[in-house]
């Protein structure tokens, strides 16, 4: 009989012992929902559920678990072993598990009194004050169908502005998929608006204009960040902004206004970055065109050399594919070979598009090659094939047509961009950027090319507006050209075109003289 109680009570107290370690809502789960779920799954959201409370919590704890461990949720593309990106929504592997056993531990609630504070979500602004907020005019879903509707709005500017950050914020968070931010100096897209009796005009794809650039992004999730300290987008005086928003099926009659937050530098002249569809299926397709003949799975190629001048920073990348997309990855490779991989995308979805900050600035040598392979199915298998059967599917602006494009952000290298932190959950966020990381003396780059026969491309930097002189000595020092003489030249990155054609063959030296009498100096070979 005492060997029955001892046993029974070992196994009391082992009972006991699991049930302590089984996680509880409270203190375990509710945590990790705040932190990677609650952004989309809550009421008003886009999410077709909410995740705020326990109740909500056990009710889809099905949905959850399947797919927390499938990897669709929380949405992230790209993948992590391939690159690491800024702002990464990923469960770790231990929050996977502590998911899984509080789901097959019997969803224990715990102490509600220890779940801590729901998330504030602000609907003003989560980066401050924006210098310009332009609002969308309110707009019913008309369809039971997708649609991909632009607004145009004059930006009322006079003068040029540049772009630092933009926040996208929805009227309505429960019918806005994503959105895009175009801006147009034309008039192309206020013509289309106007032909247009509803507010804004329907464009699937672009906008409707080759023109417009595009300014930014917007999916659920994205955590809206500012360029690092010192560079913005131009956006000239005298144009539009237009902003594509897409509202998925199934929500006709719902009604939106969403309004745009646009942060401007203060500075007159920071350094420019362009976001730019740099590798395009129209142009840079190596073994295009691209065309999927229905019932086949293709691959395609494409490639970009960088010009010989100058190293260029780059600080984003975003990818783009319709439904036929299935893998897409773009990297780099340097003039000694070396491979700069900027991301990877295993399984495309169209509905989860993304503009993908990297942790730190990628500096990418001149006369590197910028790469893409993408994959497309257009088969039966293919859950999001639009045809069906399949039908041969080309390149076009519809949603049932196809794309093969990689934008990046970008602007000219300067020493020390690699050392730049953008993300704000690595060593140091934007905020957290040391003045040390911002050139302040004017630099002098390689002459391209070099050695030059009939010219070359002088590059120089400016910390500050300064005035410039750039003289060309022999090597003996004795004769001398000055190249240039500027009383003022603003700061930024400058590029001065010489003819060499004069020169005779041999060996000279440049020299940059400022203001404050620095003299920087580099060598140019004429042959």
């Amino acid at each position: 009989m005492k060997k029955s109680l001892t046993l029974l009570g070992f196994v009391l107290i082992s009972a006991g012992i699991a049930c302590a370690q089984t996680p509880n809502f409270s203190q375990n789960i509710a945590s990790i929902l705040y932190a990677h779920c609650t952004t989309c799954h809550r009421p008003g959201s886009i999410a077709p559920f909410s995740l705020i409370t326990y109740q909500d919590a056990v009710l889809h704890h099905p949905e959850m678990q399947t797919d927390v461990n499938s990897g669709k949720m929380p949405p992230w593309p790209p993948d992590a072993s391939y690159r690491h990106l800024a702002h990464e929504r990923m469960l770790s592997a231990a929050e996977k598990q502590t998911i899984n056993d509080w789901i097959n531990g019997g969803w224990p609630q715990g102490d509600s009194t220890l779940t801590p504070a729901v998330p504030t979500f602000p609907t003003g602004s989560t980066l401050g004050t924006p210098d310009q907020v332009v609002t969308c005019p309110t707009y019913t879903v008309p369809t039971t169908t997708d649609i991909y509707r632009c607004f145009v709005i004059p930006s009322g500017q006079s003068v040029q502005k540049w772009l630092t950050a933009l926040e996208v914020i929805p009227g309505n968070r429960g019918i806005v998929h994503h959105a895009l931010v175009y801006y147009d100096t034309t008039g192309t897209c206020a013509a289309l608006d106007a032909a247009d009796p509803a507010p804004g005009y329907t464009s699937f794809g672009g906008v409707g204009s080759n023109s417009a650039t595009l300014l930014g992004g917007w999916v659920p999730g994205t955590t809206s960040a500012f360029l690092p300290t010192g560079m913005g987008i131009r956006v000239p005086p005298n144009g539009d902004f237009v902003i594509q928003i897409h509202y998925p099926a199934g929500t006709q009659g719902e009604s939106d206004s969403t309004k745009i937050n646009f942060f401007y530098s203060s500075l007159s002249s920071p350094r420019q970055v362009w976001l730019n569809p740099i590798l395009n299926h129209l142009m840079d397709m190596t073994n295009g065109p691209l065309v999927i003949p229905a019932n086949t799975v293709q691959t395609f190629d494409e490639e970009y050399q960088l010009p010989t001048f100058p190293d260029v920073s780059v600080i984003e990348v975003a990818p783009h594919m319709h439904l036929l997309g299935k893998t897409i990855k773009s990297y780099a490779v340097t003039p000694v070979n070396d491979t700069i991989p900027f991301i990877k995308i295993n399984n495309w979805d169209f509905h989860w598009q993304g503009f993908y900050m990297f942790r730190n600035i990628l500096k990418v040598p001149a006369h590197s090659v910028l790469r893409a392979t993408a994959t497309y199915d257009n088969t039966i298998n293919n859950l999001n094939n639009p045809n069906s059967p399949p039908q041969t599917v080309t390149a076009g602006e519809a949603t049932t047509d196809e794309m093969m494009i990689v934008y990046y952000a970008y602007t000219y290298y300067l020493p020390g961009d690699e050392n730049i932190v953008i993300d704000s959950t690595s060593l140091a966020g934007v905020d957290d950027i040391k003045s040390d990381d911002i050139v302040k003396t004017p630099q002098l780059y390689e002459p391209a090319p070099n050695p030059a026969s009939a010219s070359s491309s002088i590059s120089f930097y400016l910390p500050e507006e300064s005035s410039v002189q750039l003289i060309i000595t022999d090597i003996s020092g004795k004769e001398s050209n000055i190249l240039l003489t500027e009383n003022k030249m603003g700061s930024g990155f400058h590029v001065e075109n010489i003819s060499t054609e004069k020169f005779a063959a041999g060996s000279y030296i440049i020299t940059l003289k400022t203001a404050s009498s620095l003299k920087c100096k580099k060598l140019l070979v004429v042959k």
